[in-house]
């Protein structure tokens, strides 16, 4: 589907044709219309392989849980007070025959958090390290105002728009498909889309390494270090459901992955 300034906007079949499944015979039904000994009417015999009419996607917990997967490790497994430790992060999208997030992609939210908890309960957010590319700010999380056509849709001359993603914290890495209008700002609109940024969601069989640099602080406590990475998905950025009244299911954040690793923290 393209808007009205020729852009794709929903763009999921041709994300299949791309990528590794298409080339290997494996359609979009296969995945999402499995096969299974049914019946295909009341009055019809049983036949082994009906397809089962599911056409579960991102509105489906199941479909969705572990599609990504998410490993983490650190640079040394014991540190001093004060010094740094970076944290790699390996993002592998091993489920999807597509991009993640997809579909509606100007709304849909991928995001991956780290955070380190010392021995006495303590907890560190790790902002994503910058890798430099064109158009990275979209790709880390922030709450500066934006979606600000969402004022001229709604006769609101002066509406300065919502928080941009209005995750848990700022400096997350998002993966996600920019849709700007023709002023060249985010936009959830898919038919006011003149243009798209940097595109970072992670594609069918695609690896994904983000890496964490900390300086620990100098009062740390002196034990094991739990770092637990996590992958969550929204269907809808939060802010921008709230702005719109728009239920709250539609709103939740729902974990698709984690794991931990650790380190400790040596005198």
């Amino acid at each position: 589907e393209k808007s009205p300034y020729g852009i794709w906007v929903k763009s999921t079949q041709l994300e299949w044709k791309a990528g590794p499944y298409a080339k290997e015979g494996v359609r979009c039904h296969d995945c999402h219309m499995p096969k299974a000994e049914a019946k295909n009417s009341k009055l019809s015999k049983t036949y082994p392989d009906v397809a089962q009419h599911l056409f579960h996607g991102a509105h489906s917990e199941a479909k969705l849980r572990g599609t990504i997967e998410v490993l983490i490790q650190p640079d040394t497994r014991e540190i001093e007070p004060g010094e740094k430790i970076i944290l790699t992060a390996q993002v592998f999208n091993h489920k999807a025959g597509h991009k993640v997030p997809s579909g509606s992609a100007e709304e849909r939210q991928l995001w991956l958090t780290v955070t380190a908890y010392d021995v006495q309960g303590k907890s560190y957010h790790l902002p994503v390290d910058k890798k430099g590319f064109a158009g990275e700010e979209y790709t880390i999380s922030s709450n500066e105002p934006a979606y600000q056509d969402m004022g001229m849709m709604m006769d609101l001359p002066d509406f300065n728009g919502v928080a941009r993603d209005a995750l848990p914290y700022e400096g997350d890495r998002v993966f996600r498909l920019p849709y700007f209008d023709p002023q060249g700002r985010l936009t959830i609109a898919q038919w006011n889309t003149k243009s798209q940024g940097v595109d970072s969601r992670v594609g069918p069989r695609e690896t994904k390494i983000e890496t964490f640099t900390w300086q620990v602080p100098d009062d740390i406590a002196l034990g094991k270090v739990r770092c637990v990475a996590e992958i969550n998905y929204r269907k809808l950025v939060k802010s921008v459901g709230e702005f719109l009244g728009v239920p709250a299911e539609e709103m939740e954040s729902q974990l698709i992955n984690k794991s931990e690793t650790y380190f400790t923290i040596v005198d």
